[in-house]
């Protein structure tokens, strides 16, 4: 949960009345008592709902101002008893029997109190996933710190069809920013069918689908008619949503007796299947409906090896809460776009070398434009390798780019497709200037013809003749005409890993910004063009004999070739008398 806000759920959440024909039963927190013998429901592999003891074993509070009431519940049974209960089985519904022998449904399992083997838990009433206010019966136990010490079961984000390189620089990322990450294949071999969201049932609130998928896994709650509630605690508890409604497959439980914020068991699971949208993110449940899917784009990265010819193709489906107001605080193309980025990268050259040269362009299209918004861009140097994310400046470019439609702030724009084009070599397309000849003597106002020599990578010389203009305004006396390259592209600050790492921070949570975005779509337009980087050679006039820069882009210029293809870095220069 990244925010633990509490806000009411929304009144399209809100169902009348305690149950309705199509729903199970329900029985109200008045009618809970400590003892009850109840049965739980939950998926602890594939899509088969299992069923696991429920004992009650009390209903408690806290002091005024804390969370609603909750059941203090302890699970038991094959099914829980050599893992206990974590992420992916909150939203697990529980059933007891009524004066009649009627199962009616009581709540479900939402937090952790941090017990030893996961084996207690608390329970979110059923009344409270509906919407509806509950008040704690007289009998209720005052336990202000047991609520205090509570913590909602989170529902870790899956995301799969990532490489073990890309999911370990993902993983290792959710970790720094604390919010629990699984990256899990995809679909399990031989896909399964579409899921009936049915209490107990696995399913994910998605963010993305297709080739690559990620998505909250936990569990189905409630079921009324096309109308689900799930987890029994928010996702974000920011109201208004647009995400996928799947189902979900269960690899397995993984076993952790500790029930820390580090350790604990969960459900490795993968988000499967679109069947509707998920529309409320509130303080006990979210909720959606099935059938219909929420507003959504597609997105390719298309990734060709120029020394193999392999190319890869990724399609992903990203869900778009632009008409709601971005509530998370930040897109799914933020989010996922990255990673699409850096996993085609790695699917084309099938690994991460540490020296590439590569290339990235990007057309977002929107409606509300004739011609797309893009950018292109050339990388050289480091740009993967060991820990690294296998095409990091390209990730961080295209997430840029996202970042700028996060941050835009005029009329409504509606995203139809955004394609990545990334073309990857193995080894340093590079070559360093070494040289500069020419004349001696240059007069003001006229165009010379100079010589630039560089030193391959890799052996071999390269030389251009380039014509210079010698600006009227340049003084007379000795001058340095200096070329001016590129260089590769440079680690992160701070990465310490000898690379470029993208951010992802904005899988885990919104981006804080100070500044408004661009306003108009021709701005936003411009912006994202600016993107670009120019990856050529500049010429400037240096004062004669004065020692080079430690970064020569100091020096400015203006820009007087480039070579296709080939990074041209360093710095040569030619002593010259303007006259």
């Amino acid at each position: 949960m990244l925010r633990s806000s509490a806000l009411a759920l929304l009144t399209t959440l809100t169902i009348a009345g305690t149950a309705s024909a199509a729903g199970d039963p329900v029985m109200g927190l008045s009618d809970v008592s400590a003892g009850m013998q109840c049965t739980g429901y939950s998926v602890v592999k594939g899509t088969a709902i299992s069923s696991f003891a429920v004992a009650v074993e009390d209903v408690v509070t806290g002091d005024a101002g804390e969370r609603a009431p909750r059941i203090l519940v302890r699970v038991s049974g094959p099914v829980v008893d050599a893992t206990g209960i974590g992420p992916g089985f909150s939203g697990s519904p529980i059933y007891c029997p009524d004066a009649n022998g009627v199962q009616r449904v009581i709540g479900a399992i939402s937090e952790s109190v941090g017990q030893y083997g996961n084996k207690v838990a608390l329970a979110t009433p059923i009344e409270a996933i509906l919407g509806q206010p509950v008040e704690p019966p007289p009998a209720a136990r005052s336990a202000p710190a047991l609520v205090r010490a509570a913590r909602p079961i989170a529902t870790p984000l899956s995301i799969g069809g990532l490489s073990a390189p890309v999911a370990g620089v993902v993983q290792r990322a959710a970790a720094q920013a604390g919010r629990p990450v699984t990256t899990v294949p995809a679909a399990p071999r031989g896909g399964f069918a579409p899921q009936p969201l049915v209490p107990g049932a696995a399913m994910a609130v998605g963010l993305a689908s297709g080739d690559l998928t990620a998505g909250a896994v936990g569990t189905v709650a409630y079921a009324d008619g096309d109308r689900i509630w799930a987890f029994g605690h928010p996702l974000d508890a920011v109201g208004r949503r647009s995400l996928l409604l799947q189902d979900a497959y269960v690899y397995a439980v993984i076993d952790n007796p500790l029930s820390t914020a580090d350790a604990s068991t969960y459900k490795l699971a993968a988000a499967g299947h679109d069947l509707g949208t998920l529309s409320g993110d509130g303080a006990s449940a979210v909720a959606g409906t099935l059938g219909a899917l929420p507003a959504r784009y597609p997105m390719r990265v298309v990734a060709r090896d120029l020394d193999t010819g392999h190319l890869d193709v990724t399609n992903v489906q990203l869900a778009d809460e632009s008409a709601v107001g971005l509530p998370g605080g930040s897109s799914a193309l933020s989010s996922i776009g990255p990673i699409a980025v850096s996993q085609g990268a790695f699917n084309a050259l099938g690994s991460v070398p540490a020296r590439q040269t590569a290339s990235l362009c990007v057309r977002i299209e929107v409606r509300e434009l004739r011609r797309p918004m893009r950018f292109c861009n050339s990388y050289v140097g480091p740009i993967g390798g060991g820990e690294d994310l296998a095409g990091a400046p390209m990730a961080a470019d295209l997430g840029s780019a996202a970042e700028l439609l996060d941050a835009y702030t005029g009329a409504p724009l509606h995203v139809s497709a955004v394609v990545a084009d990334l073309k990857l070599r193995r080894g340093l397309r590079q070559a360093f200037l070494a040289a500069v000849t020419g004349p001696q003597v240059v007069r003001r106002g006229t165009t010379v013809r100079v010589r630039a020599i560089a030193q391959r990578v890799g052996g071999g010389m390269l030389s251009r003749t380039i014509r210079v203009h010698i600006p009227r305004s340049l003084r007379p006396g000795p001058r340095d005409l200096t070329l001016v390259g590129t260089p590769a592209d440079e680690p992160a600050a701070g990465s310490g890993s000898g690379s470029v790492q993208v951010d992802l921070g904005t899988l885990l949570g919104p981006v804080a910004t100070t500044q408004p975005g661009p306003q108009t779509p021709a701005g936003l337009a411009a912006a994202i063009s600016q993107l670009h980087r120019p990856d050529g050679v500049s010429l400037a006039f240096r004062t004669a004999g004065a020692p080079p820069p430690q970064d020569p882009a100091v020096l400015g210029g203006r820009a007087v070739f480039r070579e296709d293809g080939l990074r041209i870095s360093g710095l040569a220069a030619l002593r010259v008398r303007v006259e």
